[in-house]
C-alpha cells in the first residue's frame, strides 16, 4: 500500500511536506496517528534511511502502537519510535558517566524518592509531619521540569529562612540529588534534567545526536514541558525537520509540567513553519462533535480550527440527573445493561470516566452487583502493590548494587532475622569505606558492631544475592521463578485461604506473566536492564487489556487518546469539573485546562456520550450538595431527570412506629444554613434562577425521595450524626423516619 492511500487532502500534505519545521494542529478523532505513520513510511519510501528518524510520544501504548503500524507499511526497517522518558533513559545509558553515573544505574518511583527523601530529612534533623516527604518531592520535581537545578535553587532562596517550605525545600533538595548520586539511581524527572544538560553542555555530544537524527517527529506536543522542549530544540539545530503534531484544545497536563505555551510559540520558534490543520474528525457522531466543538469555543488560549464529520448525527447528548452517588452508580449499570441488550453492544464498548478516582467504588459496586464485568486502569498502581515492588528490588540489586532502597526493601523480605538495626548498622560500615551494601553484607563478618547472628544471615543474604546475579537464568521469568523458589517468597500465600494471600500470589503471578510476555517480545535481546526499565516507566494506560471483553473505568486524564462507542463522565458538577484547585485558583488558565479536559473526555465518544449529575454527593466522608458545572451552560444537551427513577435503592435506615400526627412531640430545629444551587434544568433551559436548598431540614419542608415520592417534614430531631427527620409522604398516607444524612431527601421548598 501506497503510504499516502485512502487519505483526505490536508492528511496527505502533512504527509508529503518532508523538509523543514511542519506544525500538524490535529482534532481529535482526525487520524492523527495515521498521519504520523505513513508519513514515516512515506519518508522511508523517498530514500530516507530509517536511522535517521526519530519518533517520540508520550505512552508506551502510543509507542507501540505506532512501531506495529510503522512495521505494516515498511517491514524490518528499524525506526526508534518511543515515549520521552524511554529515549532519555537509554541516551543516558550510553553516557551516564558525563553526568557522574553507572550505566546500570536504576529508575526510582515516586515511593522510592519519598522514602529517600524522608531518609535526607530524618539524617538532617527536620521535621517530616509538618513538611511530608510527599511534598517536598512534589516541589523538587516542578523544580527540575522548569530545569531548575539543586544549587540553583538554593541560590534562589538563599534568603529564605526558618521553617518555610522553601527554605526546607532548598535544603534538601541538593542531598537527595547527592543520595540518589550515591545510589547510582536517577528519578523519572532527572531522565530528563541530566540529557537536556548533556545536550547543553556538551556541545559534541549534541551534534552526534543532532546528526544522527535528521528526522524528529513529536506527537502530542502540547504536552511537552520545559526540560522536553529543550532537548526537541537541541535536536533540531542543525536539521530543522522537526514536525510536531498536537492540539492546544487537549493540553490537559500542566499541573506536572506541560507548557501550552510551546505549541501556541512553535510558528515563532521556527518562522519558516509550514501549518496542516486537520479538521475533520472521523470518530465521532455530528451531535457529540458539535456539543465538543461549542464547549472548547469558549477557550481564548488556542489555535482556531472548525471541527466537522461525515458521521450521521447519531444520538443527543445526555444529561443524567440522580439523587446521590448510589442511585447514579445504578443507573450508569442498568443503561449499560440496556443498550447491551436492546442494541447490540459489547461489554469492551464501555467505558466510566471519572475526574477524581475517589469517585470509582460506588460505580465498582455497582457493576459488581448488576453481575457487569470491568477493569480499571492500574498500569502504574499494580507496580505500586507491595508484593510487586519486592520482587523488582529483587532484581534491582541484582542490576545496580548500589541502590540501597531496594537493598533495604529486600534484606529481610521475607524474613531471614535481619532487623532493622543491624541493617542501619551495616550501611553505616559500607559508607565509612564505600562499599556497595552486597560487598558489605559479604564482608559482614569484619563489622565489630554487629553480633553473631545478623552477620551469618547478612553473609547468607549476600551470598544467595551473588548467586541469582552470576546465574545465566535465560529469560527473566526464570530468574524471578529462581528468585522465589530460593527465598521461599510464596510459601506462606500457597496454601492460605486469606483473601489478601489469594491476591497477593495472583499479583506475583502477574508478574510473572508480565515477564513472560516481555521474554517473548524482546527475543534475542532479553536483558534486565529493559525489564526494569519497562517496569519503571509505566504508564496508567499500561495495563489496559482491549481484549479482555470489559467495561473499563478510568480518569479523565487516563482516556486521552483512546476511543469507546459508549462513554459516561460521571460528577459533571462544580467542584469535581471544574475541580475545586481551578475555582480556588481563581486563574482564568486553570479554568480553561479544566475545559479542556471535559473536551477531550467528550471527544473519546464515538457512538453515545452520556454526563452525569447528581443533587449531593457524599464527598470526603460526608453528604454535600451539589452546584451544576458551569461547563453544562456552554453546550446543548438533553436534560434526563432520574431522580425520581428506583435504582435498587436501600429501605429507611429507621421506620416511624405511630402514624398519628397530633401525638408527635414538637421539637425546636434550628434555621438551617442554605446553599446556592443552579440546577441543570435551569441552566439548560437558558433561565439564571437559582433556588435555596437548605443544609438542614425544618418542618412544613417540602421533600422528595427517590422511592416514595412527594412528602412534609413533620418533625425534625437529635444532633449531628443522630439527626432525624420524620416525613408524611402523599402516597398511601405514608410516614417514614430517616438519619438525616443517609435520607436521599432532596428539598423542593416549603409547603
Amino acid at each position: 500500500m501506497s503510504a499516502n492511500s485512502d487519505l483526505t487532502v490536508p492528511q496527505r500534505e502533512a504527509i508529503e511536506l518532508i523538509d523543514g519545521p511542519l506544525l500538524v494542529i490535529a482534532g481529535p478523532g482526525s487520524g492523527k496517528t495515521r498521519v504520523i505513520t505513513r508519513r514515516i513510511a512515506h519518508m522511508i519510501e523517498s530514500g530516507i534511511p530509517a536511522r535517521e528518524i526519530l519518533a517520540i510520544t508520550f505512552t508506551n501504548k502510543a509507542a507501540k502502537e505506532m512501531a506495529t503500524r510503522v512495521n505494516d507499511l515498511v517491514p524490518n526497517r528499524f525506526v526508534w519510535i518511543s515515549t520521552f522518558h524511554s529515549f532519555c533513559a537509554r541516551i543516558l545509558r550510553d553516557r551516564a558517566e558525563v553526568v557522574g553515573l553507572q550505566s546500570n544505574y536504576t529508575i526510582f518511583d515516586t515511593t522510592d524518592q519519598k522514602q529517600v527523601i524522608r531518609t535526607v530529612m530524618s539524617e538532617m534533623d527536620l521535621d517530616t509531619v509538618h513538611f511530608p516527604p510527599g511534598k517536598i518531592s512534589a516541589r523538587i520535581s516542578q523544580a527540575k521540569n522548569d530545569l531548575i537545578s539543586a544549587e540553583r535553587f538554593q541560590e534562589m532562596h538563599n534568603e529564605s529562612v526558618g521553617h518555610h517550605l522553601q527554605a526546607i525545600v532548598a535544603r534538601v533538595y541538593p542531598a537527595y540529588q547527592k543520595a540518589l548520586l550515591n545510589a547510582n539511581a536517577v528519578d523519572f524527572d532527572d531522565l530528563l534534567l541530566h540529557v537536556v544538560n548533556l545536550l547543553t553542555e556538551n556541545p559534541e555530544i549534541r551534534e552526534q545526536l543532532d546528526y544522527r537524527f535528521r528526522y524528529v517527529l513529536v506527537d502530542e506536543y502540547q504536552d511537552t514541558n520545559s526540560a522536553q522542549y529543550k532537548i526537541v530544540s537541541a535536536l533540531s539545530q542543525m536539521n530543522r525537520n522537526l514536525c510536531v503534531t498536537g492540539d492546544p484544545d487537549q493540553s490537559i497536563y500542566g499541573w506536572r509540567g506541560a507548557r501550552i505555551e510551546n505549541i501556541m510559540r512553535f510558528e515563532q520558534e521556527f518562522p519558516e513553519t509550514s501549518v496542516v490543520r486537520l479538521e475533520q474528525n472521523f470518530r465521532s457522531t455530528k451531535r457529540i462533535l458539535q456539543a465538543s466543538d461549542e464547549l472548547i469555543s469558549n477557550n481564548i488560549q488556542r489555535k482556531h480550527k472548525k471541527l466537522f464529520t461525515e458521521n450521521p448525527e447519531g444520538d443527543h447528548v445526555q444529561l443524567l440527573h440522580f439523587f446521590d452517588e448510589k442511585q447514579e452508580a445504578d443507573g450508569i449499570a442498568e443503561k449499560i445493561l440496556k443498550i447491551k441488550s436492546e442494541e447490540g453492544y459489547k461489554w469492551s464498548d464501555f467505558a466510566i470516566t471519572y475526574r477524581v478516582n475517589a469517585l470509582s467504588r460506588p460505580l465498582e459496586f455497582a457493576l459488581m452487583r448488576n453481575k457487569i464485568p470491568y477493569q480499571v486502569t492500574a498500569g502504574v498502581a499494580f507496580y505500586d502493590r507491595a508484593e510487586v515492588k519486592d520482587m523488582l528490588a529483587y532484581l534491582r540489586v541484582i542490576y545496580n548494587p548500589k541502590d540501597i532502597v531496594a537493598f533495604h526493601r529486600i534484606v529481610n523480605t521475607p524474613k531471614r532475622g535481619i532487623g532493622k538495626v543491624s541493617a542501619r548498622k551495616l550501611i553505616a560500615w559500607a559508607n565509612r569505606y564505600n562499599l556497595d551494601p552486597l560487598d558489605a553484607a559479604l564482608r559482614a563478618d569484619e563489622i565489630t558492631t554487629l553480633s553473631k547472628r545478623p552477620k551469618i544471615l547478612l553473609q547468607s543474604f549476600a551470598r544467595m544475592m551473588q548467586e541469582f546475579s552470576l546465574t545465566d537464568a535465560g529469560s527473566i521469568e526464570s530468574l524471578l521463578r529462581m528468585i522465589i523458589h530460593r527465598t521461599g517468597y510464596t510459601l506462606g500465600m500457597n496454601h492460605s485461604q486469606s483473601e489478601q494471600d489469594i491476591q497477593r500470589l495472583a499479583n506475583v503471578e502477574e508478574l510473572l506473566t508480565a515477564a513472560k510476555q516481555f521474554d517473548r517480545a524482546s527475543e534475542d535481546d532479553i536483558t534486565l536492564e529493559g525489564f526494569l526499565e519497562t517496569t519503571a516507566l509505566a504508564s496508567e494506560t499500561d495495563k489496559i487489556d482491549d481484549s479482555a471483553g470489559t467495561v473499563t473505568l478510568l480518569t479523565l486524564h487516563a482516556s486521552k487518546g483512546l476511543e469507546f462507542p459508549a462513554f459516561f463522565i460521571v460528577g459533571v458538577e462544580q467542584n469535581l469539573l471544574p475541580h475545586e484547585r481551578s475555582l480556588a485558583e481563581r486563574d482564568p488558565k486553570e479554568l480553561e485546562e479544566e475545559r479542556r479536559l471535559l473536551f477531550v473526555g467528550m471527544t473519546r465518544a464515538k457512538e453515545k456520550l452520556f454526563l452525569t449529575e447528581t443533587v449531593q454527593r457524599e464527598f470526603r466522608g460526608r453528604p454535600l450538595h451539589t452546584i451544576t458545572s458551569t461547563f453544562l451552560s456552554e453546550i446543548e444537551i438533553e436534560f434526563k431527570d432520574l431522580t425520581q427513577e428506583e435504582f435498587h435503592l436501600p429501605e429507611p435506615i429507621l421506620k416511624k412506629k405511630s402514624k398519628n400526627k397530633d401525638a408527635q412531640k414538637e421539637k425546636l430545629s434550628f434555621l438551617p444554613d442554605t446553599h446556592r444551587l443552579t440546577t441543570g434544568a435551569d441552566l439548560l433551559s437558558g433561565r439564571k434562577t437559582s433556588v435555596d436548598i437548605p443544609m438542614g431540614f425544618q418542618r412544613g419542608m417540602l421533600v422528595r425521595h427517590p422511592k416514595y415520592g412527594r412528602g412534609t417534614v413533620v418533625d425534625v430531631g437529635g444532633y449531628s450524626k443522630h439527626r432525624t427527620v420524620t416525613v408524611d409522604f402523599e402516597v398511601n398516607d405514608r410516614s417514614e423516619t430517616f438519619i438525616a444524612s443517609k435520607s436521599h431527601l432532596q428539598p423542593i421548598g416549603r409547603g
